[in-house]
């Protein structure tokens, strides 16, 4: 089922962080992103999302006051503080909050109070959904079904979604977060907020700036993708490298 969830914090960057790290479950859409409270607060009394992520040092209202708020509705969302002041986390809990991440935030931070809130909503995917053999894309206005094994990447441009192969590059109406569900279990990683690889594809591997690594992949135009750093060790691991 799916979870939904609102992220307010005065920093845009930070917003879309949060949002990356969620876009590794699955069952958790973020529905919308506000940099003042008043503005989430109408947002959610409207649509009453599942769970909020939730700054705490704002402008004007702050997180808690909003929080607080939240609190005397019949039916509030969860809370969960994300902030860089540890000295909050008495008076957080005196809110709704469920849950309270200290930034930097990590994929760790984010997978266990994604567990918390799955556990709490009674909300889980499903293992035995059934996945679609083949995957379905854009070519001259024409539907074109293509085997998932096809795929060398998956890729975000200009908030499009494109598929790169061996032999041509076509457009999808998906989402990223949707190929995320649709390869999860082929041999495909997330390696990039903007890149999804699949791992039979790569030609080389080499070492880049601040810790990252930079792939050489296997399409029709060679293209070199760069691994996030956060994503390095993940990719070590599934492809034996120490």
């Amino acid at each position: 089922m799916r979870i939904t969830a609102v992220i307010v914090d005065d920093e845009q960057p930070i917003c879309d962080e949060i949002e990356y790290l969620l876009e590794q479950h699955i069952d958790i859409e973020v529905v919308a992103k506000f940099t003042h409270c008043a503005q989430a607060l109408s947002y959610i009394l409207e649509k009453k999302p599942d769970v909020v992520f939730l700054d705490i040092k704002m402008p004007g209202m702050s997180g808690l006051e909003l929080a607080q708020k939240l609190n005397v509705l019949r039916y509030p969302p969860l809370v969960v503080f994300v902030t860089a002041f540890e000295e909050h986390a008495v008076y957080a809990f005196e809110t709704p909050a469920v849950g309270y991440v200290t930034k930097p935030i990590t994929e760790d931070k984010m997978a266990k109070v994604a567990n918390k809130i799955r556990t709490l909503l009674g909300k889980y995917v499903a293992n035995s959904a059934i996945q679609p053999a083949k995957v379905c894309v854009l070519a001259n206005q024409k539907i074109v079904p293509i085997s998932k094994r096809e795929i060398v990447f998956v890729f975000v441009k200009n908030k499009d979604v494109y598929v790169r192969t061996r032999t041509g590059e076509y457009s999808s109406p998906l989402k990223l977060q949707e190929f995320d569900r649709l390869l999860a279990e082929n041999n495909f990683l997330r390696v990039h907020r903007q890149y999804i690889i699949n791992l039979d594809e790569i030609l080389e591997i080499a070492p880049w700036f601040h810790g990252a690594y930079l792939l050489r992949m296997n399409d029709f135009k060679k293209q070199e993708i760069t691994v996030s750093r956060n994503k390095v060790k993940l990719l070590k691991s599934v492809l034996g490298l120490k």
